[in-house]
């Protein structure tokens, strides 16, 4: 897909609702999936602030701390996703 168009909606709608952390999760699946891991930690980070009880921005901060070998994070990570969501736990 056109991975640049959707970082622009994802900046729109954050800029229209600053509040919300799914727009902040799905920009960073998007800056990771372009490699750009420690931009989407940022947005994941964001997410999690926003709504700590999303299940998905830790999964997501998870995999990218694996991916960055901090086996360790990624795993509290992981372990914090399961424990909001149980059906999160692929």
């Amino acid at each position: 897909g056109n991975q640049q168009a959707a970082l622009a909606c994802y900046d729109k709608a954050i800029e229209l609702d600053s509040t919300s952390s799914w727009p902040h999760n799905n920009k960073g699946d998007v800056l990771a999936a372009l490699g750009r891991k420690e931009e989407a930690m940022t947005c994941y980070n964001r997410a999690i602030e926003l709504d700590p009880t999303n299940s998905w921005p830790h999964n997501n901060k998870g995999d990218v701390l694996r991916y960055l070998g901090k086996r360790e994070e990624a795993m509290t990570c992981y372990d914090r996703a399961i424990e909001l969501d149980s059906a999160n736990s692929w």
